[in-house]
Parts: structure tokens; C-alpha cells; sequence
């Protein structure tokens, strides 16, 4: 492994065994050391893939804007984050949440304070992540000694969230956001009642409707259309058919999504498990 840039005398740019970019952390790894230089591997503590839009090429520009004490900050959420959440972060969230992490130190630093517009429907879908994301603000607060919102946990949550599958963007993980707090306001309007939305019941739904959400924007749809069990279904469930049918309807209205037969009969199941079980 060969030094291709010393940022400070703990965190580096490498270029690993397999010539693939890493940003690489650990007491001592840049210390005295110079491009081409090789790196001693039990340094090393922690270290970041680097690909695709995080290559060198355009590395440089970000850390224009990027301290690099964001980055080491940024890496120790991703290690807590790790740890409390119990899942793989992907690498790529290492420089966007650095560069986040900046942009806030700054706006608390002026006194200015932002808002997600889906502050709420995050609380609600992802309250997992949330939960740590506002661990996460603690964290900055303490490092950094700067007064940061509590509102910033939003915007955090959606960089893991989005972290989870690297083939996603962030605009396509408000995307999600936004089409499942639709359908859950169209459950709460058929049903005529709120939810416990704390309660294992309605986090297991939502889970269910985020990975329903993600297969028909990977269009991975089921394409049978055998409707006698269907029928069966929406005699024994009636309600939660008639709700299932709304979804499907508002979801071909406004994005062109088709609902399969098996997808309508498996949301059926999970709407009934819901409402019985609140």
C-alpha cells in the first residue's frame, strides 16, 4: 500500500494492494511520511473505499471544503452508527457526511438553523436510525463544543438510510420517504384511526412497505396475475383489501406503478396484521 496524499499524521490517501483508492485513519499513518511512500498495515484503524464519484480525480475539490477534522468526526459516527444500528455502513457515506457535517458546523456556528421538509415522515419511518442520529448530534455537539439543533438528526438519518444500499442516491431515499409516508396516511385515513408508531407492530410494517417501496422503484415486481387467491383474500379481509386497492390506485396515479396481484394479496396480509394487532 503506497501513500498517495498525507492529510495530517493520522489520516491518508493510499492506493491499496488491488490499486483501488482509500482514505485510510490511524495514530501515525501519515506521520513523516510522503507520496509513494508504503504504509505499515497494523496502523491502520479504519479505512474508506474510495470509487466511482469519491475517486482521487475529484477528491481534491472536496476536501477544498472539507476539514479534515469533519472527516475524522464523520468516521467516528460511522463507527458508532455501525455498532448501534448492527449493519454494514457502505464507504461511500464517508466524504457526503463529512462534507454534511461541515455544512452544519457552520450554519450552528452563524446561528442559522434548516428544517428537512420531511422531518416528520423521517421520525416516523426510520425511527431506528433516528434514535441514532440524534446520538450522532450529541456526538458533534461534544466534539466540536458547537450548540447544533436537534432538527439536524433528519438530515443525518437520510445519509444512513441512503448508506444501506450503495446503488442508491439521496434523492431517490427521499423518494421512498415521501411515497411511504403517503401510504400510511391513506392507511390512517381508510382505518379512521392514529397508530402507535413506537410499537414493534407498526415498525414491522413500515419495513415491509420500505423493502414493497424498493422493489418497485428497482422494478423487481412480481409479474403473476392469478387472481383466484386474490379473490379469496379480499372476501375473507375486506377492509384491508378496500386499502390495499386505494394504494395500489394512488401509487398508479402518481408514479405509473403497476401492482401485481401477488404484491395487492401480501400488502392485504400485512395491512390485516397491522390493524388486528392495534
Amino acid at each position: 500500500m503506497k501513500i498517495l496524499k498525507v492529510f495530517n499524521n493520522n489520516v491518508s490517501l493510499i492506493l491499496n494492494d488491488d490499486s483501488v483508492e482509500e482514505i485510510i485513519m490511524g495514530k501515525g499513518v501519515g506521520f513523516n511520511k510522503r507520496e509513494g511512500d508504503v504504509i505499515d498495515p497494523v496502523l491502520i484503524e479504519k479505512r474508506f473505499v474510495l470509487e466511482g464519484n469519491n475517486s482521487v480525480s475529484n477528491l481534491d475539490n472536496l476536501l477544498a471544503r472539507i476539514d479534515i477534522e469533519d472527516i475524522e468526526l464523520a468516521s467516528d459516527i460511522i463507527q458508532l452508527g455501525e455498532t448501534e444500528l448492527k449493519q454494514a455502513i457502505d464507504d461511500s457515506i464517508l466524504l457526503t457526511l463529512s462534507d454534511h457535517i461541515g455544512f452544519v458546523l457552520n450554519r450552528a456556528a452563524e446561528g442559522l438553523q434548516m428544517r428537512s421538509p420531511l422531518e416528520w415522515d423521517i421520525k416516523q419511518i426510520y425511527t431506528k436510525e433516528y434514535a441514532f442520529a440524534l446520538k450522532a448530534v450529541q456526538m458533534m455537539r461534544e466534539k466540536t463544543g458547537i450548540e447544533i439543533p436537534d432538527q439536524e438528526a433528519a438530515f443525518i438519518t437520510l445519509h444512513f438510510v441512503n448508506a444501506y444500499n450503495s446503488t442508491s442516491s439521496m434523492n431517490e431515499t427521499m423518494l421512498t420517504t415521501k411515497i411511504i409516508q403517503s401510504i400510511i396516511d391513506i392507511i390512517k385515513y381508510h382505518y379512521g384511526k392514529e397508530y402507535d408508531e413506537t410499537s414493534y407492530d407498526f415498525t414491522r410494517f413500515i419495513t415491509h412497505i420500505r423493502y414493497f417501496v424498493k422493489r418497485q422503484l428497482d422494478k423487481e415486481v412480481s409479474s403473476n396475475e392469478d387472481s383466484s387467491l386474490i379473490n379469496l383474500i379480499a372476501v375473507k379481509y375486506e377492509q384491508d383489501y378496500q386499502c390495499a386497492v386505494k394504494i395500489k390506485a394512488f401509487l398508479a396515479q402518481q408514479y405509473d406503478w403497476t401492482i401485481s396481484n401477488d404484491e395487492l394479496m401480501y400488502l392485504t396480509l400485512h395491512l390485516n396484521r397491522l390493524s388486528s394487532n392495534q
